[in-house]
């Protein structure tokens, strides 16, 4: 028995060492060559694949265009208040209503401001009589100038009291300071409102405010006067304002520019509030350039790079890019048209690895592009 184990022993040890000694010329196994041979064609390594995404990259000059999103604002917005104490004794303003500028919107109670005008009135009345009295006095020297200043000073008082009386009769009424749409109206006649109460929302809404925010490194691309394209894409509608404002700094905080776009809403339809896609052209390119997916490219010590498919394996090609933004770059050198560029599994990618190709981009959505 131990002779036969013995025997099937030294078998197995000559196969072993017979197939480390190999020049590969078989089909080759599953486990790879041996010692000295190449492995054949059946070799884990040889037929290495990579499944990946690539985009074609083409020429472009077209007009470079920003996307981004803006809040609606009314061109004017105000919240009406009471500007005095009193029991509101006439609200003409109603729900929703259109209002002209001057309009009368709520009356407060000024029975006892009435009174003390006619009192002020009653005392100006006099103050003229003795001042225009010892003026004459003193023009036939019947009076000296010392009376006639005192004269002088009293009408000027009593004109300071009515027109102060009058002030105070019109902070009990709330007119509106510009023409708009009124929002909901909070109160109801007989009310008793203290200074600061609230009554209503006033907003001009013919003309809205998109504000926007516009990154840095397109800060300077954009002038006053500029068209933008106002999108609302929830209903689909598109209409154009243009830029009214620039801030004249960029935030330290989010390294952006506030931009303010006037857009014209007579029709309404936009609201005030919400929120539209704001579609802004850049200055146009002078040159030709071909725009990929940012995730495209690689950075080494020798600089800008991407996988490019020739022949059914990565090869690298080292370019040179100008505009970037989160979505996509501009390269301006380094590729040609028509070259795939590979978008996916670049975790994994080395040149010369094979690549099996499982979609192919030809357009995508850029922040910045087409």
């Amino acid at each position: 028995m131990k002779k036969i184990l013995t025997l099937l022993f030294s078998l197995a040890l000559l196969a072993a060492c017979s197939g480390g000694d190999g020049e590969g010329k078989g089909p080759g196994g599953p486990g790879g060559p041996g010692a000295k041979g190449k492995g054949g064609p059946g070799g884990r390594q040889g037929g290495r694949q990579i499944a990946v995404e690539v985009y074609v990259a083409t020429l472009n000059q077209q007009a470079r265009e920003y996307q981004t999103m803006a809040t609606l604002q009314p061109m004017n917005g105000v919240s009406l208040a009471a500007a005095t104490s009193g029991r509101l004794m006439q609200l003409k303003a109603k729900d929703g209503a259109n209002v002209s500028k001057g309009d009368l919107l709520a009356k407060i109670d000024d029975s006892e401001l009435k009174a003390q005008q006619k009192q002020s009135e009653s005392n100006k009345s006099l103050a003229e009589q003795k001042y225009n009295r010892t003026k004459s006095l003193y023009e036939k020297d019947g009076a000296t100038k010392e009376e006639l200043e005192a004269a002088e000073a009293g009408l000027k008082s009593a004109q300071a009291n009515l027109e102060l009386v009058k002030a105070q009769i019109a902070k009990t009424e709330i007119r509106a300071p510009f023409s708009g749409k009124l929002g909901l109206v909070n109160i109801s006649e007989g009310a008793w409102l203290t200074t600061g109460a609230p009554v209503a929302e006033l907003s001009e809404v013919d003309k809205l405010k998109a504000i926007f925010a516009l990154p840095q490194r397109f800060a300077a691309s954009v002038k006053v006067g500029d068209k933008v394209t106002i999108l609302d894409e929830d209903r689909n509608i598109k209409r154009e304002g243009k830029i009214k404002a620039l801030d004249a700094t960029i935030s330290e905080s989010s390294r952006t520019r506030q931009i303010m776009v006037e857009l014209d809403n007579k029709k309404g339809d936009f609201l005030a509030g919400g929120y539209a896609k704001v579609i802004v052209t850049l200055s146009e390119q002078n040159a030709p350039v071909m725009s990929i997916p940012s995730e495209a490219l690689t950075l080494d010590k020798d600089g800008a790079y991407v996988f490019v498919v020739k022949e059914g394996k990565a090869a690298i090609k080292h370019v040179e890019t100008s505009l970037r933004t989160p979505i996509s770059v501009d390269v301006t050198k380094g590729l040609d048209e028509g070259d795939s560029v590979v978008v996916s599994g670049l975790m994994s990618m080395r040149p010369g690895v094979g690549i099996r190709v499982k979609e192919v981009r030809h357009q995508m959505n850029y922040e910045v592009g087409k």
